[in-house]
């Protein structure tokens, strides 16, 4: 490449760009569920508070040194807004920049008056009749009615929050969305993260301000259906078998049981069979519940829960039918002919006398019921589904769904 290309390279541009994205991806992750921050409005983004609006602008200057000269236009971009606002309407505004660069050259703690004049200066050059240059002192306060308690106002409320480089960076943003939809990290780089940028990505073209606005609730929303739209794309394009170990290395590898609550949504249609359905519940009875284990403690004991989803009257009778003929020991909060749903009979401790292996329930507002009464244990919840993913609310914070398609209900057992 050419000198006169290389200048001319827009690598710097675009990663600035991304950068600035990924910034406002951030400052959506750590707002509140329901406050809004608008991309590209005012500024790279802003975030409107209980308190007020916070005006950011992302700055990203891997080879370039912060100092007063480089600090000197955006601040100024930043003052020229407060200023131009009414005396009733600065209350509740804070300025932010926020970015990376090479070394910090200046003291970025909170500006003085003096300090901020003297940011706003410049020298500009004057070339005289005869040639020759002089300079002259200039600031970009000239011709602004800028009183010192005005600046003052403004410095108050002005911060410079220095970050990481590109890759570290974007590792943050990463690690926040992984604490934000309580993923693996796997899942946040793989699945949540491209997904969140493309969105962020696709909000700052738009031409209406208001079609710029989102929130992190929203944006959570979204991220939901990430995980099954990737698994969905794995399913058709892997073979059965090397999807099945796939799921089974990223949602079943060995784990201890205990002191984790395992669900199982499974998702049936017309053709469903009962008798590969009783196949899969004797696997996940087999592998996922304490019930055949003989040293441990009863308070330590464990069985999964189990939705047939979609399912009719005449399966779900035919698979308990064939559960009980074959022995499996299941609870199905049913304990007596014309029982109501009894939570307490789901729940039925499991002992080494009482080897239940499986907690049948009808639906999801079963499900979401005793998966309330587990307390603060960790819940896991697999939906296994044919067409479409489960949509349900999570029972609590400490609650995961993890939402894996299937071609045919026997793939099942070869995945947990």
């Amino acid at each position: 490449m050419l000198e006169v290309d290389m200048k001319r390279e827009a690598t710097a541009s675009i990663r600035g760009y991304f950068y600035q994205l990924d910034a406002a991806l951030l400052e959506i992750l750590n707002a509140g569920m329901d406050e809004n921050v608008v991309i590209e409005g005012i500024e790279d983004f802003d975030r409107y508070t209980d308190e007020g609006v916070i005006y950011g602008q992302v700055k990203y200057y891997a080879e370039q040194n912060l100092t007063d000269a480089v600090l000197r236009d955006p601040l100024h971009k930043l003052f020229v807004h407060f200023y131009g606002l009414e005396e009733a309407q600065r209350a509740g505004r804070k300025y932010l920049l926020y970015g990376h660069f090479s070394e910090v050259k200046i003291d970025i703690g909170e500006l003085s008056v003096e300090r901020f004049k003297s940011v706003m200066e410049y020298r500009k050059e004057v070339k005289a009749a005869d040639g020759t240059k002089s300079y002259e002192k200039k600031s970009l306060l000239d011709g602004m009615a800028a009183p010192d308690g005005l600046i003052e106002a403004f410095c108050k409320n002005f911060t410079i929050q220095i970050s990481t480089e590109f890759s570290e960076h974007r590792g943050v943003v990463i690690e926040a969305i992984r604490k934000n939809q309580n993923v693996s990290a796997f899942e946040a780089e793989g699945f949540h993260y491209p997904m969140a940028f493309d969105y962020i990505a696709a909000l700052a073209t738009k031409k209406d301000h208001n079609d710029r606005k989102t929130t992190r609730r929203i944006l959570q929303e979204l991220l939901k259906g990430t995980q099954a739209v990737h698994n969905r794309w794995l399913l058709r394009e892997k073979e059965a078998s090397e999807y099945a170990k796939h799921m089974k290395h990223l949602y079943f590898s060995p784990t201890n049981g205990a002191g984790i609550v395992r669900a199982f949504i499974i998702e049936c249609d017309a053709a469903t069979d009962g008798s590969v359905v009783c196949d899969q519940l004797r696997a996940i009875g087999n592998n996922w519940s304490s019930a055949k284990k003989r040293r441990i403690q009863n308070s330590e004991r464990y069985a999964p829960f189990i939705l047939l989803r979609g399912a009719d009257e005449k399966l779900i009778m035919q698979v308990k039918n064939e559960l009980f003929d074959t022995g499996t020991v299941f609870v199905d909060g049913f304990p007596y002919r014309g029982s109501p749903f009894r939570i307490d009979h789901v729940h039925s401790q499991q002992t080494q006398e009482h080897q239940i292996e499986i907690r049948l329930v009808d639906d999801v507002d079963q499900l979401l019921e005793v998966l309330d009464g587990m307390g603060r244990k960790l819940c896991h919840i697999y939906d296994f589904f044919l067409e479409r993913p489960a949509t349900m609310a999570l029972p609590g914070p400490k609650s995961r769904m993890y939402s894996i398609p299937v071609s045919n209900i026997s793939t099942i057992a070869k995945i947990i």
